[in-house]
């Protein structure tokens, strides 16, 4: 779109010059009460100054929506929504509720993510400080910047969207897919007997990675440079990476008798949490992403010590973002760009794991212990000896929990 609108304004600029070359008449202009007789090229580069102007103001604001919109595009998952479209849990854009109207289960695959994404997210990191939030303190967010929270929650936000929608074609919810046959031969032993053979209904991983990346706009795109777009493109690839990496087969036994002569198998994605498992890591081993233009000399070298890339200018002067392709090709690592906060303001009242929890969860601030009355059912047997009724005794327990003050 923005190489478009740049022809479209050389070829303005182009007409423009043509005219004031060729014309030779003029142009009466009222003043008043008086009538003056200007030049008609003294008015053209005023004209052409305008529309040059307006022109490139229409650049600048293209551009700037577009990458506003890309920023938002997961954002817009865990925030509420504020109208109702084809998305239906999200406020979409035109290319998003295009895409929800094509196949209508994609908006309930778009709910069943940010379920899953959230819901793993808060178990992985429950005794952090960060616990999934998506404030960081008073009106701020983890999207206003690049945190290393907000390259973790674009990996699982991709990875969730991408597991739904595979899922979704194999169970049938989705109109624009199905089942994914595996095309490959069957297994055989060392006396060329076969151990299994590919069929069943695998997880249509393919059709899913497509469409997340399509619906994130994940895609590589010729973006001038824009360090922002090209790091979250690449998490959010981190996190489908991660996901279709960890695959398992699922096999049925065929025979006489249950004697399992022979097997079908197919594919499927392991349980989510294994892949936020992963993530979680990944995000303790994330690089910090910092531009030598914005840094000096000194504190490049001390940020490369803390496990810091930095990155320079090519030989045609622009920054080369092209690192990310060649440090890591095969999307292993997560990249940020700005120090996380410390997120203490989140954390008062906070329940710890263990008073050694408190001591980095609380922010030195202490912690209050509370005995907490725990009625369990314990000594269950069988009625009179016999079956097959149960009844069993309750039990109390107390046990020490800790909150941040």
């Amino acid at each position: 779109m923005k190489m478009q609108l740049k022809k479209q304004l050389f070829g303005l600029s182009l007409i423009i010059s043509l005219l004031i070359s060729n014309c030779r008449c003029n142009d009466i202009i009222n003043v008043g009460e008086k009538t003056e007789i200007v030049p008609t090229t003294l008015l053209l580069p005023t004209i052409a100054t305008t529309a040059t102007t307006l022109s490139t103001q229409m650049v600048l604001e293209k551009d700037s929506t577009e990458q506003m919109n890309y920023k938002n595009i997961v954002m817009s998952l865990y925030v509420p929504v504020t109208k109702l479209g084809p998305c239906r849990y999200i406020d979409g854009t035109r290319k998003q509720n295009h895409q929800c109207r094509r196949d209508p289960g994609l908006a309930d695959a778009l709910r069943d993510a940010k379920k899953i994404a959230m819901s793993h997210c808060e178990e992985q990191f429950k005794f952090d400080r960060w616990n999934c939030s998506i404030e960081t303190k008073g009106k701020r967010n983890i999207f206003k910047k690049v945190y290393k929270e907000t390259a973790f929650v674009h990996a699982l936000t991709a990875a969730a969207l991408t597991y739904q929608i595979s899922r979704a074609c194999a169970e049938g919810k989705m109109s624009r897919c199905q089942c994914a046959t595996e095309r490959r031969p069957a297994i055989t032993d060392a006396t060329g007997a076969k151990k299994f053979q590919w069929g069943g209904c695998s997880d249509n991983v393919k059709h899913g990675k497509r469409v997340a990346r399509n619906f994130l706009e994940l895609q590589p795109i010729d973006t001038d440079g824009d360090e922002i777009f090209e790091i979250l493109r690449h998490d959010g690839e981190v996190g489908i990476a991660t996901l279709t990496g960890d695959m398992e087969n699922k096999c049925k036994c065929h025979g006489v008798s249950g004697s399992c002569s022979m097997k079908t198998c197919w594919r499927k994605l392991s349980d989510f949490n294994a892949t936020a498992a992963a993530l979680r890591v990944k995000y303790h081993q994330a690089l910090r992403k910092i531009s030598y233009a914005k840094a000096s000399r000194r504190a490049a070298k001390r940020e490369q010590r803390e496990r810091v890339v930095t990155i320079g200018t090519g030989f045609n002067g622009r920054k080369n973002f092209g690192i990310l392709e060649s440090t890591d090709p095969d999307y292993e690592t997560l990249f940020y760009l700005e120090q996380s906060p410390t997120f203490c303001a989140l954390t008062k009242g906070r329940q710890c794991s263990s008073p050694e929890n408190c001591a980095t969860l609380c922010c030195g601030r202490g912690y209050t212990t509370r005995v907490i009355k725990q009625v369990e059912k314990c000594k269950c047997r069988f009625s009179n000896g016999r079956c097959c009724t149960i009844i069993c005794d309750y039990c109390e327990r107390y046990e020490d929990r800790y909150y941040c003050k």
